[in-house]
């Protein structure tokens, strides 16, 4: 069977069991429906970090085509501003990823704010993360700059995309991928045939030395066989 031919409830099964299969969340209060392969998540859930993943897992089931996340940022018990900030604070000091002598943290209403300054997109990645995993959190903005230490030329960067891109045993075929590059901002077009790969190719840019911003617009185009 293939995902052209997937039917809206084996669809939803699919991305259901997904969601119970992830030791990271709750999948008890989250809910799904399905239309013409798109896939509408509601509900509950107590971190950050979990309505990201549920997206996430969502988009990894074979004929998905579109994610909408409409669930909810419900923490188990109310914390103040000042203990979410200590302790967003806190992951980003240990968190070894993270240079975060120049990061800056806000938070009001259980909305974090990070800003300043880093050296990679990898970092500002990874500092979002650790405020999406701080209980009490209910959005994150990230306002973080990227200033990467040493300025990789854009053909540089196409270069590394590209055989990222090449290397990545997820991706079928890469060369159905284009790549440009200006400045440092990555926009990926083309098609791929799975989710998986999608967001596969969009990893392999960001992790690249010197990439500043990532523009994902692969469509999910299975090829099909020739007879």
């Amino acid at each position: 069977m293939t995902d052209s031919v997937r039917s809206d409830e084996v669809i939803a099964a699919d991305v259901r069991d997904t969601l119970n299969w992830d030791t990271r969340i709750q999948a008890g209060n989250i809910q799904v429906e399905v239309l013409d392969g798109i896939v509408t998540l509601s509900g509950n859930v107590r971190l950050l970090a979990e309505r990201s993943i549920a997206a996430a897992d969502a988009w990894r089931v074979k004929g998905v085509r579109q994610v909408i996340n409409d669930i909810a940022v419900s923490p188990a018990a109310d914390r103040t501003d000042a203990d979410i900030a200590a302790d967003v604070e806190n992951a980003l000091r240990y968190d070894n990823r993270v240079d975060s002598s120049d990061v800056v943290v806000q938070v009001a209403g259980g909305v974090v704010t990070l800003s300043g300054v880093v050296g990679s997109s990898d970092e500002r990645h990874a500092a979002e993360e650790d405020a999406w995993y701080t209980p009490g959190v209910v959005a994150v903005e990230d306002r973080i700059d990227v200033s990467p230490s040493k300025q990789r030329p854009d053909e540089e960067i196409l270069a590394a995309v590209r055989n990222a891109l090449t290397r990545d045993a997820r991706i079928t075929d890469a060369t159905r991928i284009s790549v440009a590059v200006d400045r440092g901002k990555v926009t990926l077009r083309g098609g791929v045939d799975r989710a998986v790969e999608r967001q596969a190719a969009e990893e392999d840019a960001w992790f690249t030395a010197g990439v500043v911003a990532v523009t994902n617009l692969l469509v999910i185009s299975p090829l099909i066989p020739q007879s």
